[in-house]
């Protein structure tokens, strides 16, 4: 540990001014500590280079080694270990950790991320039924997800939360004579977005007429954006509206909030079924003459009597509603693939315009992955069962790190 040089105290007859507050020692540079176990513990370095990780506009270190196997020592397993020390002092250990079906490789100097200008740490896994990667960015607190690949012989899951974009493959075989020989595949690419109390991240998303298109007249007759935003424990649903003629419901059942211009918000419930299946869910709201908000189940929760969300009509063309966040994400405990895909759920708006003459339009935003970032960080923690990772605290060594 480094310690500040003594200075000698001026005391006066009069007076002793207050004692300045003690400044924390500097964290060791990270090539310094490295380089320092390096010489005592004879590491295989495989790659080392320099990256901005974090954007602060400085270049972090990042280290891939392995510590060969030796019947003499016993000295760790071979596997690699890949390092990222930041230039603000914290130090970083990705490993592959155990359990996992997968091996991790060494990153390398890569372009910028899917053309978006920020540098990932590109970390590439094997298995012996997959093959996939996971792309970090990184702040103080640790790695952040960005990207996600991974591949098996039936599947592929891909997301990208720079471009933000999804994709999923699905690959079924027939399972007996009457069914189509070459089996069956489905498909589906899409947005992907996080949801980040972070202002500067939550951008409207405006809508698309997506049925009765002839009855559509332009933006002023029916319109929709949509943002996404994280406050606490909820997902706040922030919808604008044009609507140039606007029907209200006369009371809040189904019937009447159908037959009313209204808001559908649908999304996926986590593993409720018996196979760990998404039940879809679907949450009808409207406004009844005293611009009150009216909402009703079209699709329930399977928790029975759950009652709707707060709903806030903020203007005329303005309404929010905070969905729990526990309605959307599965328990940690129920995180344990190491393919975020496999438990992210979907979500959309849709606005249904009548003028009157039942539904006329209907303007949605296209289903989203949602992928919930920690309260002031821009992108989603990494979950251990995603990416094993951990802090280098002070006195640890390399052969620590690979266990």
């Amino acid at each position: 540990m480094a310690f500040a040089p003594w200075l000698p105290v001026l005391v006066t007859l009069h007076s002793v001014p207050p004692a300045a507050a003690r400044a924390e020692p500097a964290p060791a540079a990270f090539s310094s500590w490295f380089d320092a176990r390096a010489k005592e513990e004879q590491p295989k370095v495989l790659t080392r280079y320099q990256v901005d990780l974090d954007g602060d506009g400085r270049e972090d270190e990042v280290v891939c080694y392995s510590l060969v196997k030796s019947d003499e020592t016993r000295r760790g397993d071979g596997a690699p270990v890949t390092l990222v020390g930041l230039a603000s002092g914290e130090h970083f250990a990705m490993n592959t950790g155990v359990g996992l079906d997968v091996e991790l490789g060494c990153p390398s100097p890569t372009p910028e991320a899917s053309n978006t200008g920020k540098p990932v740490l590109l970390l590439p896994r094997t298995g012996m039924r997959s093959s996939s990667s996971v792309s970090l960015r990184f702040d103080r607190n640790g790695p952040l997800l960005v990207a996600s690949h991974v591949t098996t012989y039936s599947s592929s899951n891909r997301m990208d939360l720079l471009t933000q974009r999804a994709q999923t493959y699905n690959y079924t075989a027939p399972t007996s004579e009457d069914q189509d020989p070459e089996g069956n595949e489905t498909r589906w690419e899409g947005p992907a977005q996080v949801v980040t109390d972070l202002e500067s991240t939550v951008l409207p998303t405006p809508g698309k007429v997506t049925w009765g298109q002839k009855n559509w007249k332009g933006l002023e007759d029916a319109d929709l954006t949509v943002s996404l935003r994280r406050r606490g424990d909820l997902m706040v649903v922030s919808v604008r509206l044009k609507d140039d003629k606007t029907v209200v419901a006369a009371d809040a059942s189904p019937k009447a909030i159908l037959a009313a211009d209204h808001l559908e918000l649908r999304w996926s419930e986590w593993g409720t079924t018996k196979r760990m299946e998404n039940r879809p869910v679907e949450l009808g709201v409207a406004r009844n003459a005293l611009g009150v908000p009216v909402a009703t189940w079209f699709k329930p929760p399977k928790k029975k009597d759950t009652p709707p969300p707060t709903i806030r009509w903020t203007s005329p063309e303005a309404i929010e509603v905070e969905l729990p966040l526990d309605w959307f994400m599965p328990p940690p405990a129920k995180r344990t693939y190491y393919d975020p895909m496999t438990y992210m759920p979907w979500f959309s708006v849709f606005f249904s315009d009548g003028d009157g003459k039942g539904q006329e339009t209907l303007v949605n935003v296209f289903p989203k992955v949602l992928f919930v970032a920690e309260p002031g960080r821009p992108f989603p923690t990494v979950e251990q069962n995603v990416q094993p990772w951990a802090r280098v605290e002070a006195g640890a060594t390399l052969l620590m790190l690979t266990q």
